[in-house]
């Protein structure tokens, strides 16, 4: 079973991150989602409406980039997307989607000789050939280096926050959806096993902090006597500090007025694959 017991609500112009490890079903959801795979149970609602049902009226408003799209080689760049637009029967700009999608500098290249960060580009093209009110990436970023992958998000991100698309893409990047979701579902052996806003997941954590101290091992000795320190650690011209509360005053007027010199307080940041890690094993 790929996909089981999945339930899963996407709210209009949010970017929604699937992240899980290899054979999670995020890809097979994505193709659910796309219309490319019908479920053996269940269904799908998109816009309100049933997909299987209305799928010839729903899926103009869908763009789809699922892996490593395909394109006439020898053609090029524009002659690729004047086809999808015949075979879509809509007729568009293709100026405009290279110029959305920074493309336009290579419309008259062959497919075949682009790079493949270009290819991702020109797939994207494709997807979001018809202006849709909803795009499904199946790994955006799959096969591109680090400045490529980058330039990708941005671009995806700016889509959303521009042209107020709603995006889903799988991803086996913490980085990705750290830097372009705003909320994230965890998926393992075809369960959603957790959703969340992704600013909640990266926030900072208050009760920890990092202080950058003058005499950390005194000063460890001293907080160690205090009700309101739960641990703490000391290192080389800092320490860690594990208070009962998310308050943190108290520590640093504490310190000062120990006489200490303090040049930092630093609350510990959570980070996305803490968050990841503890889902996929509780």
């Amino acid at each position: 079973m790929a996909v089981r017991d999945l339930t899963l609500d996407i709210e209009p112009g949010e970017v929604f991150g699937l992240l899980g490890p290899n054979g999670a079903g995020k890809s097979t959801t994505l193709y659910m989602l796309a219309g490319l795979m019908r479920p053996s149970s269940g269904s799908i609602s998109i816009f309100g409406r049933d997909l299987r049902r209305n799928f010839l009226e729903i899926a103009p408003r869908i763009g789809v980039l699922v892996e490593r799209p395909t394109f006439y080689e020898h053609l090029t760049v524009e002659k690729n997307l004047e086809i999808s637009c015949r075979l879509a029967r809509k007729h568009v700009t293709i100026d405009r989607v290279l110029h959305r999608v920074d493309l336009l500098h290579a419309a008259h290249q062959k497919a075949g000789r682009l790079s493949t960060g270009l290819r991702q580009r020109l797939g994207l093209a494709q997807a979001f050939l018809t202006e849709p009110e909803l795009l499904i990436l199946d790994e955006p970023t799959n096969g591109l280096d680090i400045e490529q992958a980058h330039e990708m998000r941005v671009l995806l991100r700016r889509l959303a926050d521009e042209a107020a698309v709603t995006i889903i893409l799988s991803t086996h990047l913490m980085r990705e959806v750290e830097s372009l979701c705003d909320r994230v579902g965890i998926m393992n052996e075809g369960k959603l096993i957790s959703s969340a806003k992704t600013d909640a997941l990266i926030s900072f954590d208050t009760a920890n902090v990092e202080v950058l101290v003058d005499a950390p091992e005194a000063a460890a000795r001293r907080l160690q006597e205090q009700a309101w320190v739960e641990s703490v650690e000391a290192k080389p011209g800092r320490l860690y500090v594990r208070l009962r509360d998310k308050d943190s005053h108290h520590l640093n007027a504490f310190l000062l007025g120990a006489g200490y010199k303090i040049t930092g307080v630093l609350p510990r940041r959570r980070t996305l694959q803490e968050y990841f890690l503890k889902a996929l094993n509780s």
